[in-house]
């Protein structure tokens, strides 16, 4: 049989047939496709998913926020919320946004993390997307630090498979193993995709999530800096992110810790050092305020100076900024405001 005369009729053949199989499964296929979309929107009604419902930046509202919460930080405030509009409104952002935040306790380093996290989600720092690591309790032994670096390695692969708009909170980095936060550069680096530790031919997209840094480390720095400013005749609010971005970088790669010589560190890879400044008196008084406010209380200035007697100054000889910034005051509040009720009750 000469085949060539009917390989013209066999390619029609095939073709029609193809043809016929397209048409048949087309609207399967888009049946399909329906019915999960479906799927999935009547799964996100019951659970969070990483949509514009659920993650939906309100940068604007967080200003607001700091500007009125946040005191004695205007350095923090210009650097983090520039850096948020920078990152979260860039559709392919180049690498993920990453931010050590330094300086004395007290002074706002978690409430500004925990804020991020309350108006980059709906629900907050309970958001499935959202993680925070403690450098004391959650990685406590310098000899488990590559078992440490495994897990770590899967919680952000799987978050990242989960939602690309992540958020990694690391806190208390002073406290963590030498070494630890070595596993993050891959995915703080710039084009980077990674592949999954589960599926290997799938790859995840390291660039939309937000890495943020806590540490007491180069306190002392910041503090001795900003000393010098004052002895210069400069007013804090002229103080500016030079004056002290350095000398953080350098103090945490150079004081034991979790940015002990950190690859993160030593390959560029932390795009903000954010300096929060030692409070001054004028800025506790403000903390006092607030917290008797939350409290119900509208305090009268004897209230404030009796809370002001529970804070520490330093450093001597000057004593001008509180040693834990306005940590512990909460407490302090609550217990002027039941004594003097007590008292009250007494009479």
């Amino acid at each position: 049989m000469n085949l060539v005369k009917f390989l013209p009729v066999l390619i029609i053949s095939s073709l029609t047939t193809r043809v016929k199989c397209d048409f048949f499964f087309s609207p399967i296929l888009s049946g399909f496709h329906q019915i999960a979309n479906l799927m999935k929107h009547i799964k996100c009604n019951f659970m969070e998913c990483c949509t514009n419902e659920y993650v939906s930046p309100d940068i604007d509202m967080l200003d607001d926020i700091l500007h009125q919460n946040l005191y004695g930080q205007e350095i923090v405030h210009h650097v983090v919320v520039n850096a948020l509009r920078g990152h979260l409104t860039s559709p392919d952002p180049p690498k993920a946004l990453s931010m050590s935040f330094h300086g004395p306790p007290g002074t706002g380093k978690t409430y500004i993390s925990q804020m991020i996290a309350k108006f980059l989600y709906k629900k907050g720092d309970q958001s499935e997307f959202y993680h925070f690591f403690n450098g004391r309790t959650d990685f406590p032994l310098q000899e488990k630090v590559n078992d440490y670096k495994e897990e770590l390695y899967k919680i952000i692969i799987n978050s990242l498979q989960k939602c690309e708009r992540s958020m990694f909170v690391f806190d208390e980095v002073d406290k963590m193993p030498e070494g630890l936060l070595n596993i993050l550069v891959p995915f703080l680096d710039y084009n980077t995709w990674m592949k999954s530790w589960r599926l290997a031919s799938s790859t995840v997209n390291t660039r939309k999530a937000i890495y943020i840094f806590l540490s007491n480390t180069g306190s002392s720095r910041i503090t001795q800096r900003l000393l010098a400013l004052w002895k210069e005749g400069k007013q804090r609010n002229i103080a500016r992110m030079p004056d002290f971005e350095n000398l953080i970088s350098v103090g945490a790669f150079n004081e034991k810790g979790g940015f002990y010589h950190s690859d993160t560190i030593d390959s560029n890879l932390i795009d903000h050092y954010v300096p929060f400044l030692p409070l001054e008196e004028v800025h506790v008084k403000k903390c006092l305020k607030r917290a008797f406010e939350n409290r119900g209380v509208q305090p009268t200035d004897e209230m404030i100076e009796e809370g002001l007697s529970y804070v520490i100054f330093g450093p001597p000889p000057y004593n001008l900024y509180a040693t834990a910034g306005c940590k512990r005051l909460e407490q302090k509040v609550a217990a002027i405001i039941y004594a003097r009720r007590k008292k009250k009750l007494e009479l």
